[in-house]
């Protein structure tokens, strides 16, 4: 749910633009965009079927016939989270919502980019290589043991750890593909390939300055090995910064010159302090947004990260990013994972096959004589709430928290913002990350740097920084007293359209240089648009809102229009 609209077949229609009409309004459409909409979300469905009895959704409808119903679904939802009522383990503000928001649509993450080509170091207390890093295939350069006096390259590490399940968690929430979820739950810095650097001791305590000292001292001598640009550290030291730069956050400065953007949890605890590395005056530190599971800001709230001053005084976090409610992968072959896949099985089988699984060695052992003595409803509340404490969200994801998990968002943003321009320089990222975040309002700005993270204009200004190949171009869409423009960066594109409202959704043609996709139309008459982009690949089509654009609204198959604003 909310993930781009998948690739779809290209239509014989494409190049035609033949004229046809929705069969549910009538209107005259192009019925290409009939056959783009044909798959769209089961309760949107429903809704066209309970206003149309007779339409057959194979026929597609219109897109604004879409609008009109996701507009009636999205009145229809509760003002506050049900979650808790229905045992749902995420928030959730209508009984048909069933999955939780993917992290590039919370963020409204720039889709054309996914840190290709892009090497992030990780450093944490241990780590697993999962198979959303793996499949279809490794991303994994290396994997570095540095808990001993002279880290060392541990290419096996394929056995389960407890202390891999942190490590595990950051590196896929920034760069995992969602292989289990079958991409659903995926990264936005899906095509990055990573370092993994096991930080800490061999007593197994708690990880100290030292550790992470020696850690990032390994990655900054073995940067140019790999071509490491970025380091997620979602791991703190020992002493609170008084100002003064300590051994760790020289290191971090070393690193930061030396090219790599070091990116930095905060810490959770909602206190008035930093630690290092965090507190390093050129780290990108990240604290907490709890955004609700929502899209809209009217629910977002801050999270209880920590904030006050870094070393030489300077004010920490410097923006923040989403930290709560965010999937990430179970470890596999723990008891988590297990249950997890148990339970699930449980939760989505139909009441004759509950009835026989209840029946098994693994129900008896798992469920009191009473539970399983109950009624199928009952029974399958006790499983509704076993995986609402457990945060179980599908067979193999759990949600997770804390600003060790915002960090990496913002990291895989810097590999995107890198994949499109690669001569950033960290102080660049960091200015721009910084100047198009999107303050919180209504809460104290100390607690929140910039704002939060705005992922779309990052990668977008990181377009237009110097030497991108937009450099100096206005976003899209760019409205003027007679025209609008739009421009769609895609240098593996084929062919591209503009599909909007204001002629019909008559498909424009867009022209091309150098992978930009250009098209001014004359300013329509005051009013909102709706509009997308149909991008032609060798033997598909993806239908896709302007990625630059802020202002969207779902389109009841997993992605968004957006909308073109010419109120003014």
């Amino acid at each position: 749910m909310f993930a781009p609209s998948a690739p779809r077949a290209l239509p014989n229609t494409f190049s035609s633009a033949d004229s046809a009409f929705c069969p549910l309004c009538g209107r005259r459409t192009d019925a290409l965009l009939l056959e783009l909409e044909r798959n769209l979300e089961p309760h949107i469905e429903r809704a066209l079927r309970e206003k149309y009895p007779q339409w057959n959704p194979a026929r597609g409808t219109c897109p604004r016939c879409i609008l009109d119903a996701v507009t009636n679904t999205q009145r229809a939802r509760y003002p506050e989270s049900i979650h808790h009522e229905i045992l749902s383990p995420f928030p959730i503000y209508s009984r048909d919502e069933t999955a939780l928001l993917a992290t590039p649509a919370r963020v409204h993450a720039y889709s054309q980019f996914t840190g290709r080509g892009v090497v992030i170091a990780f450093l944490d207390s241990g780590f697993y290589p999962h198979p959303d890093l793996t499949k279809p295939y490794n991303r994994i350069l290396a994997h570095i043991d540095a808990t001993v006096k002279e880290p060392v390259e541990r290419p096996n590490f394929k056995r389960p750890a407890v202390t891999g399940w942190h490590g595990l968690m950051t590196s896929c929430v920034a760069a995992g593909n969602g292989f289990l979820s079958n991409y659903q739950y995926r990264g936005i810095a899906s095509d990055a390939q990573l370092v993994l650097v096991k930080t800490g001791n061999r007593r197994g305590r708690r990880i100290h300055e030292d550790d992470i000292y020696r850690a990032l001292n390994w990655v900054i001598h073995n940067q140019h090995r790999y071509n490491i640009r970025i380091v997620n550290l979602s791991i703190g030291g020992d002493i609170v910064s008084d100002g003064t730069l300590t051994a760790l956050d020289e290191l971090v400065e070393e690193a930061s010159a030396r090219g790599m953007a070091v990116v930095c949890a905060v810490g959770n605890g909602g206190l008035e302090q930093v630690v290092p590395p965090a507190s390093a005056p050129s780290a990108i530190t990240v604290g907490g947004l709890d955004d609700r599971n929502s899209l809209e800001r009217a629910h977002h709230r801050l999270y209880h990260s920590n904030f006050g001053r870094g070393g030489n005084f300077k004010a920490k976090p410097d923006l923040i990013a989403p930290a709560m409610w965010l999937a990430a992968p179970m470890l596999p072959q723990t008891w988590v994972y297990n249950e997890g896949q148990y339970l699930w099985k449980l939760a989505h089988a139909s009441d004759a096959e509950l009835k026989k699984l209840l029946q098994t060695r693994a129900a008896v052992k798992r469920f009191k004589k009473e539970t399983l003595a109950s009624s199928l409803d009952e029974i399958r509340r006790v499983i509704r709430l076993r995986m609402f404490e457990q945060k179980y969200i599908h067979a193999h994801y759990q949600h997770v928290d804390g600003t060790s998990m915002a960090a990496p968002i913002v990291s895989s943003v810097v590999a995107q913002m890198l994949e499109a321009n690669p001569s950033l320089a960290p102080a660049q990222i960091e200015k721009i990350l910084c100047d198009t975040a999107i303050p919180l309002e209504n809460f104290p700005r100390e607690r929140q740097g910039h704002g939060v993270l705005n992922a779309a204009h990052a990668v977008a200004y990181a377009l237009r920084a110097s030497g991108g190949v937009l450099e100096y171009q206005p976003l899209s869409p760019h409205v003027q007293d007679d025209a609008v423009t739009f421009r769609y960066y895609d240098a593996k594109a084929q062919r591209v359209l503009l599909v909007g409202e204001w002629n019909g959704w008559k498909p424009q043609r867009l022209r091309e240089y150098a992978g930009v996709w250009q098209l001014s139309i004359p300013r329509p008459k005051r009013g909102a648009y709706a509009y997308k982009f149909l991008i032609e690949r060798e033997t598909r089509v993806e239908w896709r809102g302007d990625p630059e654009n802020l202002q969207r609204a779902q389109d009841g198959a997993g992605g968004f229009f957006s909308l073109l604003d010419v109120s003014r």
